[in-house]
């Protein structure tokens, strides 16, 4: 949320508190001084604190990287185990003294002082400096710190080292799906929700989906298929999410609607993909790839029921969804019927759906459904007048006649999308 607007439906909002008797005046001129205050000025202790431990971690690492053969083998593990108690006793002390900013910087400077050293004992000794052993012990390092302190800082090197963990076992063997990777996810994606820490959910979500797109070959191997079938899981995946999170969002608004923007976000993204007729080919041993569809297909359908029966999803809303979900299934029975007739077809559905999310957003309050659905609504018209007009016009027409639908489209869309978007906060506030 914008901070401007947040401060207008504050002062709003203080005004019926101090109406009902819920607030005094003066308790309602500081908290609206705190609220003005701007985030970066209370933070930047903090935020210079931790890239201050971020800097002090890549200097363990230069020195780990210069090879200082004159220091005995005995005097390099004295030197690392001394750095590294020294920094968890500074975190322990800055903690007791009521400064945690500092004190998670200790622990950021440890943990990296953790995995130098991880490296630093791999050179004295000889061992394989690029296996992912050592990147795994770093980060189950990093979680438990995180769980044990607690620590969200740690949380979020854990996460990022699980990226690091999985992209080297990849390098390593892509035959494979590193499916041990979920174990550590798990663990992170629990501390996150524990800790209430949005950009932790917002780091272990984006984790999630990074896993998945750079391992979706080795799983289509897996199962003897073309890599462009999974496109059908990750859609339905994509919606299973959009509709989980739609009724987890009374319990926990804001993770929900971080999780639905996301789904948003894939699903459309996914959607799209159908207008450029991706390969349907399917291996021989595709009956191992149809369970798993059939199951997140009835999921969704479930997750589906119980938004309407709950009536968190209208009815509209809900043929809608089913809309991207049957028209998905049927992409390769259109694509063998017609195949001429999927670029127009699946064009114009995501036309239709994404003035359908313009509609969603505005009736459920959701700013980013509102944007997102004019972005999709704009990109796919630049995306055809591009594909088909391309090719009719002369060089010069073509340009002139874009930069003039250009021009008007986006004066005409942003106008609707201002009003759209004041409409919804309106409504919110």
């Amino acid at each position: 949320m914008w901070q401007r607007a947040y401060l207008y439906r504050l002062k709003r909002d203080i005004d019926l508190w101090i109406e009902r008797g819920w607030v005094t005046p003066a308790n309602a001129e500081a908290i609206l001084k705190q609220a003005e205050e701007k985030p970066s000025a209370r933070r930047m202790p903090a935020i210079l604190a931790i890239l201050g431990a971020v800097l002090i971690g890549f200097a363990v690492m230069s020195f780990v990287a210069a090879n200082w053969n004159e220091i005995s083998k005995l005097a390099k593990l004295v030197m690392i185990f001394a750095a590294l108690w020294l920094s968890w006793g500074a975190a322990f002390i800055l903690e007791r003294r009521a400064h945690p900013a500092f004190a998670q910087a200790a622990v950021l400077i440890g943990l990296g002082i953790f995995g130098g050293g991880i490296m630093l004992i791999a050179q004295i000794y000889h061992i394989v400096t690029d296996d992912p052993g050592g990147v795994l012990a770093w980060c189950i390092a990093s979680l438990a710190a995180a769980w044990l302190l607690p620590s969200r800082p740690a949380l979020a090197l854990g996460i990022l080292l699980m990226l690091v963990w999985t992209s080297f076992t990849l390098g390593i063997s892509e035959k494979t799906p590193h499916w041990a990777f979920w174990i550590p996810w798990i663990a992170a994606f629990a501390l996150s929700l524990r800790f209430s820490w949005l950009p932790g959910f917002h780091l272990a979500l984006l984790a999630a989906f990074v896993w998945q797109a750079i391992w979706a070959v080795s799983i289509a191997e897996t199962f003897l298929m073309d890599p462009a079938w999974l496109l059908l899981f990750y859609v339905f995946e994509a919606l299973a999410i959009w509709l989980a999170a739609m009724l987890f969002s009374a319990r926990s608004p804001r993770f929900a609607s971080t999780a639905e923007a996301y789904a948003i976000f894939l699903t459309f993204a996914l959607f799209w993909i159908w207008q450029i007729s991706p390969d349907r080919g399917v291996g021989e041993a595709a009956a191992l790839f149809w369970p798993f569809l059939i199951a997140i297909l009835a999921a969704v359908a479930v997750l589906a029921v119980l938004a309407v029966t709950r009536g968190i999803l209208a009815m509209r809303d809900a043929l809608a969804i089913a809309v991207i979900a049957l028209a998905s299934l049927v992409y390769p029975a259109v694509d063998s019927a017609a195949p001429a007739l999927v670029p127009w077809v699946y064009a114009a559905l995501f036309l239709a759906l994404s003035a359908w999310l313009v509609s969603y957003g505005t009736a459920h309050d959701f700013r980013f459904a509102v944007n997102f659905g004019f972005v999709a609504f704009g990109a796919e018209v630049l995306w055809l007048y591009f594909e088909t007009m391309g090719t009719l016009l002369d060089t010069a027409i073509f340009f002139a006649l874009g930069g003039i639908l250009l021009i008007a489209g986006s004066v005409v869309m942003e106008r609707m999308r201002r009003r759209l978007v004041a409409q919804v906060e309106g409504d919110a506030a």
